[in-house]
């Protein structure tokens, strides 16, 4: 009888320790590798965001709101969501811009955009409107974004 209770103990502790096991692995679920599909050019300068902030568009719907179907950048129609995420935001300048880089990568359990804007003087300063489209970053993702200026 005593060998029958230390048993079942003994399986019932072993359970217990699965299932808390199994929660651990959800709560740090890996985040998967994401690349930039594609850079986008022609992105309207007016206000999309607050300054230096990003919008991340995971549907149609909200692409529409940010754009009138009038002035839907081209890279933008008929854009597959399944597949892709887009990130979009603007940045004022004090100075001309003679080039933008981006990247986009994994940093622990979050993403990083980062915006390096290359200014130069011989150009007309002006904000610029930024974007990216991602391979479709899982729910609830987290994106920091960082913006570089090098005069």
């Amino acid at each position: 009888m005593v060998m029958k209770r230390t048993v079942l103990f003994s399986v019932l502790v072993l359970l217990l320790f699965a299932m808390v096991g199994c929660e651990k692995k959800a709560d740090n679920e890996v985040l998967p590798e994401i690349k930039i599909k594609k850079i986008l050019s022609g992105i309207p300068s007016k206000k999309i965001s607050e300054n230096g902030e990003i919008v991340i568009i995971n549907s149609q719907e909200e692409l529409n709101q940010l754009f009138p179907n009038s002035t839907l950048p081209k890279e933008l129609v008929n854009l597959d969501f399944k597949r892709n995420t887009v990130i979009l935001g603007n940045y004022g300048v004090h100075r001309g811009v003679a080039k933008v880089e981006h990247q986009f990568g994994k940093v622990g359990d979050k993403y990083e955009y980062v915006l390096t804007i290359i200014l130069d003087i011989s150009f007309v300063a002006e904000g610029i409107g930024f974007g990216i489209i991602v391979e479709k970053l899982p729910n609830n993702s987290e994106v920091m974004f960082k913006v570089n200026v090098i005069e």
